[in-house]
């Protein structure tokens, strides 16, 4: 609850922010669906829920798919057409590990492809039909694409063994919705829509604290599952909780309030085809603002982390220190404690920082220190890992590590200060294809490098984490030079 001074403004709401978030949203039906939430706590709490068990299914069926294709190539490399899995420890050979890592390279780039292809457009369309309607297909996609890749792994081992670049084609439903990282900057968008400024950090941070909670979760539940009833068992339960996410994200009423004065006649396919190309020529002026394109910068290296801290991460685990998969799953599921503690110190950092008389920091300022700091953590725990030989000194580097992983939603924050609220769902329209643009810096060079640590060998092995060290230093050098809004202008005021 929040306390009110004595030097409040006559003029000011009765209702602090807290609980002007439990107002009910203005809505332009007549009759609101009764089973549709209410509130703004309420629509964050469900993005939330979300969030969670989207990440929850994607640390359940990682390990266990990394598995079947690793089975897949390690049958082609010993040439056995059996049906059943080979022995684990027989596959962590050179020759099967480096055509592993390449192969889930490329997968990765051509996945951040065809998102780059489809994410903007996807975002121009949020901004015309809606958030939750572009939501609901992206999880469809996607929903559809794991059904199809089980398929694929369970009754097409044959032409897989013979090539299994066919896997690829799953990656061909992403353009359906665009995947989840539509769906990721879809929801970052409704729970701006729903959000003060001084309140969005703390959304995002919520919406981030579901992701750690899956972090935490599916894991766990993944490694238990495989260890006792293998590799198939979590793809069943993400198969059949996926509907149950679909019907979650159902509940969510559509957050995007178009002003009266702002809609026009109704356009036919033609014409909105017309406007979507002037809107994307438009959506330049969205970095015309060189602080707005410096934050983008820090969005080019997220797919380099987020593949080293999975796929890279179980592979060199599972090769350097001859851990089971099935135990590097386990292994990720005390990171999402970390980043759980981590998110929630921030909330009280947060108030620190913006309340201390010394520091004079607006919300801004806040959100960008941490950015920083964060980045600083990441840049630490990757030498760390970079330089170890020893587990031990390896799991250390992981946990310093871990302590910046709230960079992206803190960067994310920070960026979304520089644009109007009504063009949000564009900025991380471009946050998506920025992201899958560094792809090309991820899956491909992760692998090469991982593969070149394997020739050379000794702390050459370290070669992915000192990559990302290095993509660390180069965040850490543009955050610095990022400065904040002038005045209440803003760098997309004039672009209609």
């Amino acid at each position: 609850m929040m306390t009110v001074g004595r030097d409040v403004p006559e003029d000011a709401p009765l209702l602090g922010r807290d609980e002007l978030q439990d107002e009910p949203l203005p809505s332009s039906a007549a009759r609101p669906k009764p089973w549709l939430a209410k509130t703004p706590g309420t629509m964050i709490l469900l993005m939330t829920i979300v969030k969670f068990g989207v990440t929850t299914s994607g640390m359940l069926i990682l390990i266990p798919m990394y598995r079947l294709i690793e089975d897949v190539l390690c049958h082609a490399h010993y040439h056995d057409s059996s049906p059943g899995l080979i022995d684990e420890m027989r596959c962590k050979g050179d020759e099967v590990q480096s055509r592993l890592a390449f192969m889930v390279g490329w997968f990765g780039l051509f996945n951040s492809i065809l998102t780059l292809l489809v994410s903007f457009p996807y975002g121009l369309l949020a901004d015309r039909i809606g958030r939750k309607p572009m939501a609901l297909m992206a999880y469809g996609g996607t929903t559809a694409a794991c059904y199809f890749a089980a398929l694929m792994l369970g009754r097409m081992q044959a032409q897989l063994r013979s090539n299994p670049y066919l896997l690829m084609t799953v990656s061909l439903f992403l353009l359906f919705g665009g995947g989840i990282p539509v769906l990721i900057a879809t929801l970052y968008a409704m729970a701006a829509d729903v959000s003060s400024e001084e309140e969005k950090a703390t959304s995002f941070l919520y919406l981030s604290f579901g992701v750690t909670a899956g972090v935490l979760v599916g894991p766990l539940l993944g490694g238990l599952l495989m260890e006792r009833y293998g590799p198939w068992a979590p793809i069943y339960v993400v198969l059949a909780i996926s509907p149950a996410i679909l019907g979650l994200i159902g509940l969510i009423p559509e957050t995007l309030v178009v002003e009266a004065a702002r809609q026009g006649p109704e356009l036919g396919l033609g014409e909105h085809v017309a406007e979507g190309l002037r809107d994307l020529v438009r959506s330049v002026a969205l970095v015309r603002d060189p602080n707005v394109l410096l934050v983008l910068v820090t969005f080019l290296f997220q797919n380099a982390k987020f593949v080293a801290y999975t796929s890279t991460l179980t592979q060199y685990l599972s090769k350097r220190f001859g851990w089971r998969l099935a135990e590097t799953s386990l292994l990720l599921s005390p990171l999402g404690i970390v980043n759980l503690a981590v998110l929630l110190a921030l909330s009280g950092v947060s108030r620190v920082l913006t309340s201390s008389p010394r520091l004079r920091l607006g919300t801004f300022g806040k959100d960008l220190l941490l950015a920083q700091a964060s980045t600083v953590l990441i840049l630490a725990g990757a030498l760390l890992q970079g330089l170890s030989s020893d587990v031990g000194l390896f799991l250390l580097g992981l946990f310093v590590g871990a302590l910046g992983f709230a960079d992206a939603p803190l960067a994310r924050a920070a960026v979304s200060h520089h644009v109007e609220p009504r063009l949000t769902s564009r900025l991380y329209a471009l946050v998506s294809m920025t992201e899958a643009l560094g792809s090309f810096l991820a899956g491909p060079a992760l692998a090469w490098l991982f593969r070149q640590g394997l020739r050379w060998g000794g702390l050459w092995m370290g070669l992915p984490w000192l990559y990302i060290a290095f993509l660390s230093v180069v965040t850490l050098a543009v955050l610095l030079f990022v400065r904040p809004p002038r005045g209440s202008g803003r760098v997309c005021a004039d672009m209609d």
